[in-house]
């Protein structure tokens, strides 16, 4: 697991090298949930939880997650991206959220 910082939230993020299982989604949301009760201040927006996965099984995801999940499940690639791409992915992932 790799943690970011800004100054408005926290992002976790997970690489799995195969398809995403329940407990992948499971353990994200406990580090979304430590980093939300622990971690983040008030002032901060909440955690945001991405899982970079071979195969994220969209319908599992839609079933596991609660609707107001701040986490996703996104495929990845055989590179990596980088860091500026990996911010303007996440501005469009999270477009609908409120990150004031």
């Amino acid at each position: 697991m790799i943690v970011e910082h800004n100054i408005t939230n926290y992002t976790t993020y997970d690489l799995k090298i195969g398809k995403i299982t329940h407990q992948d989604l499971g353990q994200m949301q406990m580090y979304v949930n430590y980093f939300d009760r622990h971690i983040k201040t008030k002032g901060e927006s909440s955690t945001i939880g991405i899982i970079l996965c071979r195969k994220n099984r969209e319908a599992m995801v839609e079933i596991t997650l609660p609707k107001d999940a701040n986490i996703h499940a996104k495929e990845y690639r055989l590179y990596l991206p980088s860091k500026e791409e990996l911010k303007r992915n996440l501005l469009v992932w999270t477009k609908n959220e409120d990150i004031s």
